[in-house]
C-alpha cells in the first residue's frame, strides 16, 4: 500500500496561519481589521520598542537578577545611574505643606521613574519599554509572547508601516505590558465572575488571541482567572484592550510625546500637584482613567512582580501585602512561579553566576528554543502530569 503524500511544507505552514486568523477574526470587533501572524520570528533585543529602560536604585538587591535573565533571553537593557535620594529631595517632593501621606520608598520610585523617562527623552528613541528591576517574565517572552501580543495590538489600531512593531507612536500612549492587573473594578471589589460581564470588554476596543505559553487558567492568579472566567475568554488565550484600571507600573511602553506629558503633566515631581496620597502607578493609572491618556492593556500580563527583597519595601519597613500580592502569594510559592507567569526566572533554576559556558547552553536552550529545564516539568512547563490529566477529561 502506497503511503498519502503529505503537503508540502508552505501549505502546512499556510493553514495554520488561516487557522489563528480565523480565530483572531472571530474574537475581534466587526470594525477591527483581521491579521496573520508568523509566530516563528523573535522580536528583537528590545521587544519591538526602541529600547528597554530600567528602574534600578543603587545597592538593590534585584538588578543582578534580572541581569542574569536578560542575557538568557538576550534582551538589551539601559540602567540609567539613580542617585541616593536625600531628604531634601523627598521634602521638596512633598510639598511647603508636607501634608502628603506618600511613604518615603514611594517618592523615591516616583524620581526614579521621572529620571529614567527623562533619560529616554534625551537618548532621542521613539518609543521606549520602562521595567522595574523586580519583574519577571517566561523564558518565551522574546520568542512567542511578545511576537503574538504586538501582533495583535498593531490588529486594534490603524493600520501603519512594518517598521512599527506595536502600531504606529502617534496611535498609542502607553501600553501596560507588565501589571498587577486591570480588573475593570475598584480595587476595594471582587474582580471577576458575577461582578464584570463580556458586555464590558465588547463595550471596549480588544482583541482576543491565542497564547499556548499562558498557565492553564487554574495556575492564574485569582483575580486574573475570575476574570477571564468572567469575559468567557477561551483557555490558553489573552487580550489587548484599551486599558480600564491598570495597577503598577512594573513595565509600560510610552512614545516620546506621552514620555513628555507623564513628566510634564502627569506625574510632574514638582509644581501644583496638590497633596500627594497615592503611588506613581496611580497617578499613571489616573491619567489612562480619567484624563484621556491613550492606554492599552495586554492581559494577562507578559510581566510580573517578582517575590523577594525590595529596596523600597525595605526603606519603608513595610511588611504589609497589597490585595493583589496576598490573594497571588500562596499560589506562587506552590507553583514555585511568579503569578501569570509559565516557565520564569524567580526560582533561579536558570542561574548562570558567571559560567559563560552555561550561560550558552540556556540562551540555545531556554532563550530560543523554549525549553522549560526545570526539575518535574514538561519542556513547554507543564508541570509531570499535568498533560496527561487534562488529555482523559
Amino acid at each position: 500500500m502506497v503511503a498519502p503524500r503529505l503537503p508540502p511544507l508552505y501549505v502546512l505552514i499556510g493553514l495554520s496561519v488561516l487557522t489563528l486568523i480565523l480565530y483572531f477574526r472571530s474574537s475581534v470587533s466587526s470594525n477591527i481589521p483581521s491579521f496573520s501572524i508568523n509566530r516563528q520570528t523573535p522580536a528583537n533585543s528590545t521587544l519591538g520598542f526602541g529600547g528597554l529602560f530600567v528602574v534600578s536604585g543603587p545597592g538593590s538587591p534585584r538588578r543582578n537578577n534580572l541581569i542574569q535573565s536578560a542575557n538568557v533571553t538576550e534582551l538589551h537593557f539601559t540602567i540609567p545611574t539613580l542617585p541616593t535620594w536625600t531628604e531634601e529631595q523627598i521634602k521638596a517632593f512633598r510639598g511647603k505643606d508636607d501634608k502628603s501621606t506618600i511613604t518615603n520608598g514611594s517618592v523615591r520610585a516616583w524620581l526614579s521613574h521621572n529620571l529614567v523617562l527623562n533619560e529616554f527623552l534625551k537618548s532621542g528613541l521613539e518609543t521606549a519599554l520602562i521595567l522595574e528591576d523586580d519583574v519577571d517574565w517566561d523564558i518565551r517572552l522574546r520568542t512567542q509572547q511578545v511576537p503574538l501580543a504586538a501582533t495583535a495590538a498593531r490588529a486594534l489600531l490603524p493600520p501603519a508601516g512594518e517598521e512599527y512593531y506595536w502600531g504606529h507612536p502617534d496611535d498609542w500612549e502607553l501600553f501596560y505590558v507588565g501589571h498587577c492587573g486591570d480588573y475593570f473594578t475598584t480595587m476595594d471589589e471582587p474582580v471577576g465572575v458575577g461582578v464584570v460581564h463580556p458586555n464590558n470588554l465588547t463595550e471596549l476596543p480588544h482583541v482576543v488571541y491565542p497564547d499556548q505559553t499562558l498557565p492553564r487558567r487554574t495556575d492564574l492568579h485569582p483575580f486574573t482567572s475570575s476574570l477571564l472566567t468572567a469575559f468567557d475568554v477561551p483557555e490558553k488565550s489573552r487580550i489587548v484592550h484599551r486599558s480600564v484600571s491598570p495597577l503598577c507600573t512594573f513595565g509600560y511602553a510610552v512614545t516620546r510625546a506621552s514620555a513628555r506629558r507623564l513628566v510634564e503633566e502627569y506625574a510632574p515631581i514638582s509644581g501644583n500637584r496638590g497633596n500627594i496620597d497615592h503611588a506613581y502607578d496611580v497617578a499613571i493609572l489616573t491619567a489612562c482613567r480619567d484624563k484621556g491618556l491613550r492606554c492599552f492593556t495586554v492581559n494577562p500580563e507578559l510581566m510580573h512582580h517578582m517575590e523577594g527583597e525590595s529596596l523600597i519595601s525595605n526603606l519603608d519597613n513595610k511588611k504589609w501585602r497589597p490585595p493583589v500580592d496576598k490573594a497571588g502569594l500562596k499560589q506562587t510559592y506552590w507553583r514555585g512561579e511568579t503569578s501569570n507567569i509559565g516557565c520564569g526566572f524567580w526560582s533561579r533554576d536558570f542561574s548562570w553566576d558567571g559560567d559563560k559556558d552555561k550561560l550558552n547552553h540556556l540562551r540555545e536552550e531556554v532563550g530560543r528554543k523554549g525549553q522549560c529545564l526545570k526539575k518535574d516539568r514538561l519542556p513547554n512547563g507543564d508541570r509531570v502530569g499535568e498533560s496527561v490529566l487534562r488529555a482523559s477529561k
